[in-house]
């Protein structure tokens, strides 16, 4: 009996397996995807692609062993956990050195970028602070500082690839702020017009400052375009409060602004 009880357990832990957030997806995919189509896919930066997925997806069973999806999930798929974990840790690791065998010396330097970020987002979990806005926001900044490496390996100048970097981060950052302030704003009690207020400063005081590098710097207007999708969408999330209930929807919404970015940002770098 107790073999037969522990099957459903292990078949329900396997998908489980897979990172919840699903905003974290299009935070690493989407400027991936954008770099690759910039550039064209090199084989450095197909590896390096690679070494990015695998880290991402052994996130989530690190959250499992340190029993941040709960006890008894730990107990039940701690061991799975485990062996997937250094699976892909393992695989990480062999993509991303041959990928750094593959890039330019040059180009080296900038993996500090996704590794510096990544270890600190790893810190924080640790702490269990990765749920935090600001845990969230550096997790942003870890996942999209992939797509400057990838874009090196494929010939892209380091400016170009920086920007791409800061435009997809930009966004994802007044995104990750956008739906904190829905959440604060909706708590029992809570005075929604200071959430408000700071979610509208932030995203405002941010994409000013953006643009007003963007033209200052001779960017393309296809970098400045690129610079407004999920800004806009930030700022009239703040504006308006929806229910947390419009949670999913408002990220449906996020990750086709993104979308449009990356068009922006493909006709601008290519």
């Amino acid at each position: 009996m107790q073999t037969l009880s522990a099957r459903p357990s292990l078949a329900l832990a396997r998908p489980a397996l897979l990172p919840r957030e699903h905003g974290a997806y299009v935070q690493l995919g989407l400027p991936l995807v954008t770099a690759l189509a910039v550039t064209g896919p090199s084989t450095a930066g197909l590896w390096l692609t690679a070494a990015a997925l695998a880290c991402f997806l052994a996130y989530e069973p690190l959250l499992l062993v340190l029993g941040q999806r709960g006890a008894r999930r730990r107990d039940e798929a701690g061991a799975l956990a485990w062996r997937r974990g250094l699976t892909l840790a393992g695989l990480g690791v062999f993509c991303g050195v041959l990928g750094v065998l593959g890039l330019p010396d040059g180009a080296r330097p900038y993996l500090a970028l996704p590794a510096i970020l990544g270890a600190e987002v790893l810190l924080m979990t640790w702490g269990r602070q990765g749920r935090t806005l600001s845990g969230e926001l550096l997790a942003a900044l870890a996942l999209t500082a992939w797509a400057v490496p990838v874009a090196l390996a494929g010939g892209l100048p380091p400016g170009a690839a920086l920007t791409l970097w800061g435009t997809f981060a930009l966004g994802f950052s007044l995104a990750t702020v956008a739906v904190h302030v829905v959440i604060r704003a909706h708590e029992p009690r809570a005075d929604r017009s200071l959430p408000r207020l700071a979610g509208l400063a932030a995203g405002g005081f941010g994409l000013a400052g953006a643009v007003v590098w963007a033209l200052t710097s001779g960017l393309s207007p296809w970098h400045v375009a690129a610079l407004l999708p999920m800004a806009a969408v930030a700022l009239g999330t703040c504006a308006v409060l929806p229910a947390p209930r419009h949670l999913r929807r408002l990220g449906w919404s996020f990750a086709a602004a993104g979308l449009i970015t990356a068009v922006l940002l493909t006709m601008g770098l290519s």
